[in-house]
């Protein structure tokens, strides 16, 4: 399993991870920018790790309590010019959750939110 980032932006605390990726990552660009499905690159402004951030909303057009979703996954360097290129798509990105860990915050309607560390394959899908 390859080494990514470092201790303030891939560390074993969530909470830590989660706040950090607000101040101390760098917004590089928009791969899709949907209100509903979004993906981003960012970079960690301390070691300068990569990583996409994947948002998706599932609108269940029941009174607005709905489903949001965010994964923050550390890519490397090709993985992030395929994403800006085109030869890596948006949707393929669940395949590179194989060798890596990514963390989740899961938010479900009529639910609280949840943030975990996690890994694996997982589905990328538009929320519609």
């Amino acid at each position: 399993m390859a080494e990514f980032g470092c201790a303030k932006c891939y560390g074993e605390d969530e909470q830590a991870v989660w706040r950090r990726q607000q101040v101390g990552f760098e917004h590089e660009t928009a791969v899709v920018d949907g209100s509903r499905f979004a993906v981003n690159l960012r970079r960690c402004r301390d070691c300068s790790q990569r990583f996409v951030w994947i948002f998706t909303e599932v609108v269940d057009w029941m009174g607005g309590d709905d489903a949001q979703y965010v994964t923050i996954m550390p890519v490397t360097a090709d993985e992030a010019t395929g994403l800006t290129v085109g030869t890596l798509r948006p949707r393929g990105l669940g395949a590179l959750g194989r060798d890596r860990r990514r963390l989740n915050h899961d938010w479900p309607t009529g639910g609280p939110a949840r943030l975990h560390w996690n890994s694996g394959r997982f589905l990328v899908a538009d929320g519609r």
